[in-house]
């Protein structure tokens, strides 16, 4: 496809979605709240997914966990990313699901260039330590109908973050009949509803799943990314405690540290923060960053990301603060970048013709600074704690794969750390790992087989405590699938391009 078809294209895409309805009139200030500084997690899907691993790269040290939904690896359009002026290479390698744009495959040498620029860029101060990834806990999805980011991408990503973060600390789902989408149980399936049935691409690209074939419950992904990094949760059911607020981003969004208009780092004048009552009344919270997707941004869907990407249930009860930052469309080259379809900048979008260094994936990329700005504010209230040990273990499986399981526990008063151990097929259980923190992912599993854990605290003699049981069954194995998407025709299309309804079941 040519620059001026792709163009065309893109333009198109944006000039049908400029604007929603129902947006409020009357931005407030972020508030000031008591929150940890350093347990700020992130999420996001696609572009967003992208934008949440360069914000949980950039900022490591602060940055406690990152769930990507259909995202890839850091600094992935690599040199391509220079002013964004190599996009079509950028799909080829970095999304692999046009057949307009021959796939570029993420070989290991395009890793190896990865991972050293991201430990060069650490060595001259432009992003935070890598050594502080190591801390990270890492939940990655992938839907088997996602033909807009394939899984070869995803699994990329699961790679580049083994150069740095400990295998037992990420979690990747990859079995799952679904789409490119925000996977969400806050958004019921009904006439009028903000989401699509699971295997369904387009509109709010917010998609309802089950885990498994039918009665399988729906699939809750916010709350398992969530007690991932956090532990154990309970979701609200019902009313929320909290309020959604409508605020102004746009004393946030500096260049050179000058005031900038959002729109000329193709950011929205306004986002979207969730306070729950508790840190609205100065109790302490967490922070939990959430990045939209391509055609997610508010100017197009309005609140239907922030009110149903399912975050906001398990936020509300545990005293997580949610941040729904907001980019926007732009199409006004050279006054605003090339970006019609309000995807955050994962490719350079941002950046000068003359500026090689790949600025928007650093500290110093208009939109993760932006977004720091806006962290700084709502931490404005002081420093507090959250997290308070129990007198009793309390265990519970967060989530599984075909391949893995997922689980996490509350800390105790007194306990130097816990043991896991696994029992196969009924046998004896056998120790799996010593856990300084409060979840833990087991790997090599095989699929629809069943395994029972234990988990139990140790004490400062190194005794060990009674035994929390689990069992699960891990998922059966994704079929043979091969999604592709059309962005010319904004549509699900076969390998050769033509339209289809046909998905994997």
């Amino acid at each position: 496809m040519s620059k001026t078809i792709f163009v065309r294209t893109l333009s198109v895409l944006f000039l049908s979605g400029l604007t929603m309805p129902g947006l409020a009139q009357s931005p407030v200030d972020l508030p000031a709240l008591v929150l940890e500084r350093d347990q700020i997690t992130v999420s996001g899907i696609s572009s967003g997914a992208y934008m949440a691993v360069q914000f949980g790269t950039a900022h490591s040290s602060a940055v406690r966990g990152v769930a990507a939904t259909a995202g890839g690896p850091y600094f992935c359009a690599g040199r391509d990313s220079w002013a964004g002026a190599a996009v079509s290479r950028v799909i080829a390698r970095c999304m692999q699901g046009d057949p307009d744009y021959p796939v570029r495959p993420i070989s290991a040498a395009d890793l190896d260039t990865m991972t050293a620029a991201t430990r060069a860029w650490s060595a001259r101060g432009l992003i935070d330590d890598v050594a502080h990834l190591a801390t990270q806990r890492i939940w990655l999805f992938h839907g088997y109908n996602d033909g807009i980011v394939k899984r070869p991408v995803g699994d990329a990503l699961q790679a580049w973050y083994a150069a740095f973060v400990p295998a037992e600390q990420v979690f990747y789902k990859n079995e799952l009949r679904a789409a490119h989408a925000q996977i969400s149980a806050s958004c019921p399936l009904e006439q009028g509803s903000s989401c699509n049935p699971c295997s369904t691409t387009g509109s709010n690209f917010i998609n309802v799943c089950t885990d498994g074939p039918a009665p399988a419950p729906v699939y809750d992904a916010a709350g398992a990314a969530l007690q991932f990094f956090y532990g154990p949760l309970t979701r609200t059911v019902g009313a929320l405690s909290g309020q959604m607020l409508e605020y102004d981003q746009t004393p946030y969004v500096q260049r050179a540290g000058k005031p900038l208009t959002p729109i000329r780092a193709s950011m929205a004048d306004r986002g979207y923060v969730y306070v729950p009552a508790a840190c609205a009344a100065g109790e302490p919270c967490r922070l939990h960053i959430a990045f939209h997707g391509c055609q997610q941004q508010a100017g197009r869907v309005g609140r239907a990301f922030v009110d149903h990407a399912g975050l906001n249930e398990w936020a509300d009860g545990n005293r997580i603060v949610v941040l729904y930052p907001q980019a926007e469309a732009t199409v006004a080259v050279p006054i605003t970048p090339f970006n019609p379809q309000g995807c955050w900048d994962w490719w350079g979008y941002n950046d000068y013709a003359f500026d090689m260094t790949g600025r928007y994936a650093t500290r110093d990329g208009l939109q993760i600074a932006a977004v720091w700005r806006m962290v700084e504010r709502l931490a404005g209230g002081g420093e507090g704690r959250v997290q308070a040990g129990a007198p009793v273990l309390q265990a519970r499986l967060i989530d599984r794969s075909a391949t893995q399981a997922a689980l996490a526990w509350t800390p105790v008063d007194g306990a130097q750390g816990y043991r896991v151990y696994r029992a196969d097929a009924g046998g004896t259980p056998v120790l799996r790992a010593t856990v300084e923190g409060y979840s833990w992912a087991d790997g090599a599993l095989m699929p629809q087989t069943r395994y029972r854990y234990e988990v139990r605290t140790i004490d400062a003699q190194g005794r060990e405590g009674a035994a929390v049981v689990l069992e699960l069954e891990t998922a059966a194995a994704a079929p043979e699938c091969d999604p592709y998407f059309s962005l010319a025709k904004d549509t699900v299309v076969d390998a050769r391009g033509r339209p289809t309804s046909q998905v994997c079941p």
